[in-house]
């Protein structure tokens, strides 16, 4: 296979896919693409987060995650909500407090 611009995008494009499908299977993963998918990746690499073993039945498990910010009320928003959906994790809720 030679290494070509085009043979080179497919592999990149590949690998990114892969990551996102992959990101729904972990809690912590799911909160990383969140950050990322709301233009900040590089915070997405620096979150502190921490599982506080909390099950609520409306809004599902409980996260607090250290180092994500909103963009326009420059409030730290370090509690995020999870539900599993049989093996998959989505963010059902974020905020400042539980």
């Amino acid at each position: 296979m030679k290494f070509t611009k085009k043979n080179t995008l497919k592999i990149v494009l590949i690998t990114l896919v892969s990551l996102f499908i992959l990101s729904f299977f972990s809690a912590e993963l799911t909160i990383r693409r969140y950050v990322f998918m709301h233009l900040q990746p590089i915070n997405s690499l620096k979150l502190e987060i921490k599982n506080m073993n909390y099950f609520d039945e409306e809004y599902g498990y409980l996260y607090d995650v250290k180092g994500y910010e909103d963009f326009q009320t420059m409030d730290e928003l370090g509690v995020f909500y999870l539900k599993k959906h049989w093996i998959f994790w989505d963010v059902s809720s974020v905020g400042t407090g539980p």
